[in-house]
């Protein structure tokens, strides 16, 4: 297959350094390369904001009868389930990017996270919304893993890290947007008798027409090529196409080889501390910001709750949700002025939630910037360490402290700049562990199949917030999130036994 000059510009010396700003060392090529796989990371996190927005009023329709403590637990389980598949895409993919092709497999994967996603629309009950979610997010996971790869293989060696971080920076545009659909479509609201939920989960298919934009110009990197047995390399003598194909993607070598197994082990536990820490906490500041308010218009309305229902007897504040609170403010529970007041709550609390978290998205886009700058500056390690102990902070602070509306729009977005910023060095520095042959699947070992671990932590705030739910706190999801926050020192303490990549050429 013949490349034009763009394409045939892409691989360069990792020793050769130009001067002046990184980009200009990029070809239209690489410009076309960047810009595809970001869409893709893109429309990723699209579906990750999707799904924790629509997460507890999806499941509040789908378990009527659940109480809300409940909810908590459930949403545990389905994020839990969510980040399985994901780690089982990142698996399965991962090595499929190794020996299928980096394009490829981007094709196959965007198509089964779109058609997953549009799926969860028109779940009926939880099992089944439980069930497309696992196989979304098996998608999700093998894209990643692809468009890693293919980015760092691509990009010229001093551009490198810039490029992946700003892959996984601008991947947080798909948060913003996702966060931006739920102002105008409310997950709790009712769009001609179809709820907001269901019309978000269908706005995920359109992801799928990318597919056609990468099949029409992406080609699979000459280092890939080469590799593969499609091109011979002339400096290791021409290996028949069978033995190196045996190479590529090879698990056993991850852990059998002393230096891949390693280099897994750390990237593993440190994908573990910041996945966990981000989708075991911080994904659940709309639980957070629903609680506070909820708390807050609980105090608002205390005095009411003294005067005497409409059968005599005092009106307890104990509510499932915000209808159940509005009939207690107000004089029966199918009063104008109950559903009034449930409905103008409901509306406040997509609107508080949607601007939270497009806060939270655009700080932490800003996070993950922040730590490419760092990591080009003091390393690899050090960006890791501060990043964590940012992220245990933020974390202490905002799930402590956050009790009114105005809290919402700093809190948060401290929250988001602090759990976010540690993905930056994911997309940089799990590539630059491993050789060409097993860079997709390390990096999605280190990304993905840690998720397996991380799912713990969602399950772990779950079962936290039922715990403390029936110890008597007025919002449980605080000392449950607090409880969960400490995994980010076993990041801090795995730092000092991370290998440094900074200024080191990609392993072949």
């Amino acid at each position: 297959m013949s490349q034009g000059p763009e394409e045939r510009d892409f691989d360069r010396s990792p020793q050769a350094v130009g001067d002046g700003p990184w980009w200009r060392e990029l070809t239209r090529y690489h410009w076309w390369v960047l810009i595809v796989a970001t869409l893709g990371w893109l429309f990723d996190g699209m579906d990750q904001r999707i799904f924790i927005l629509a997460r507890t009023p999806a499941l509040r329709d789908l378990l009527p009868e659940a109480a809300e403590a409940q909810l908590a637990a459930y949403g545990g389980y389905a994020t839990a389930l969510f980040i399985v598949g994901w780690a089982t895409g990142g698996l399965i993919f991962g090595v499929m990017g190794d020996r299928w092709g980096r394009t490829r497999t981007m094709m196959a994967t965007i198509l089964i996270y779109s058609a997953f996603t549009g799926l969860s629309a028109l779940a009926h009950g939880w099992w089944d919304f439980c069930l497309y979610r696992f196989l979304c997010g098996m998608g999700i996971g093998g894209e990643y893993a692809a468009g890693v790869a293919l980015v760092a293989e691509v990009m010229p060696s001093r551009a490198r890290p810039y490029a992946l971080g700003s892959l996984q920076a601008l991947g947080a545009i798909g948060n913003i947007t996702g966060s931006a659909l739920s102002l105008l479509i409310g997950p709790q609201a009712s769009i001609a008798g179809y709820a907001g939920w269901r019309a978000l989960f269908l706005v995920g298919v359109l992801p799928a027409l990318l597919v056609v934009v990468i099949r029409s110009r992406l080609r699979e990197p000459e280092s890939w090529l080469r590799a593969a047995g499609r091109l011979i390399d002339p400096a290791r003598g021409g290996i028949p196409d069978d033995e190196l194909h045996r190479q590529l993607g090879d698990l056993r070598e991850i852990a059998f080889d002393r230096r891949w197994r390693y280099h897994t082990i750390i990237g593993m536990i440190l994908g573990v501390t910041g996945q966990a820490g981000l989708w075991g906490i911080g994904f659940w500041s709309p639980e957070l910001i629903r609680s506070a308010l909820l708390e807050q218009r609980r105090g608002e309305l205390e005095f009411r709750s003294q005067l005497p229902g409409p059968d005599g007897a005092a009106v307890r504040i104990a509510p499932r949700d915000l209808d159940e609170l509005a009939r207690s403010a107000a004089a029966g529970p199918d009063s104008i002025e109950a559903r009034a007041l449930a409905a103008r709550w409901r509306r406040e609390n997509d609107t508080y939630v949607g601007w939270g978290t497009v806060l939270q998205d655009v700080a932490g886009m800003m996070g993950i910037f922040a730590f490419t700058l760092l990591t080009a500056r003091v390393g690899r390690r050090r960006a890791f360490a501060v990043s964590f102990l940012l992220a245990l902070g933020a974390t202490l602070l905002t799930f402590g402290c956050l009790s009114t509306a105005a809290d919402i729009f700093w809190m948060v977005p401290m929250l988001g700049f602090a759990t976010s910023s540690v993905y930056g060095g994911f997309a940089i520095y799990f590539p630059e562990l491993y050789p060409t042959r097993l860079r997709s699947t390390g990096t999605g070992f280190c990304y993905n199949v840690a998720r397996y671990l991380t799912a713990l932590g969602p399950l772990t705030l779950g079962k936290l917030t039922v715990l403390f739910g029936a110890m008597g706190y007025a919002v449980p999801l605080r000392p449950a999130a607090i409880c969960v926050a400490m995994i980010y020192l076993v990041g801090v303490g795995t730092v000092p036994f991370a290998p440094e990549t900074k200024g080191k050429p990609l392993p072949e």
